[in-house]
């Protein structure tokens, strides 16, 4: 069994990207093959939040996504799901959902959606916790996160 043990602080990413935007790509690798990060919360709200506006966004280890206006709980390269304004009458409004076996040892990828138009840009909040793993399962989890999608 591989051990995995967290170290240093818990760090938070957060910025502000476009509308349909298929896999901007968020710096993490440190250049080891030892370490990894594990995604613990992720959120998404609008720039200027109004009640017209709907959105969703991926967090992926594959730089891009099949569709961006659709989820696939299937594809072990997307890690994270989060959604903000959809009709409160809908299922998933204001929804966040994580895979909690993530582990990414490299980049990290976000892709965005409204449903709305190509207006306005979205808010993301990542906290991560690094932590130190053991080389061959850092490759393990290389292998899983590239998927059948190869190199990036």
């Amino acid at each position: 069994m591989s051990k995995q043990r967290a170290i240093g602080d818990i760090i938070t990413m957060k910025g502000t990207i476009g509308a349909n935007l298929n896999g901007h790509e968020l710096q993490l690798f440190d250049g080891r093959y030892d370490t990894g990060f594990k995604i613990l919360e992720f959120y998404v709200a609008p720039k200027t939040p109004t009640a017209a506006q709907e959105w969703m966004s991926t967090l992926s280890t594959s730089s891009s996504v099949n569709s961006i206006s659709q989820w696939d709980f299937a594809d072990v390269q997307q890690i994270g799901w989060a959604s903000w304004g959809i009709p409160a009458g809908a299922s998933g409004a204001d929804f966040f959902l994580i895979d909690r076996d993530n582990m990414i040892i490299e980049n990290l990828f976000i892709s965005t959606y409204q449903a709305t138009g190509d207006a306005g840009e979205l808010n993301y909040f990542l906290t991560l916790q690094k932590y130190k793993i053991d080389a061959w399962d850092g490759a393990l989890n290389m292998v899983t996160n590239l998927s059948q999608g190869g190199a990036q």
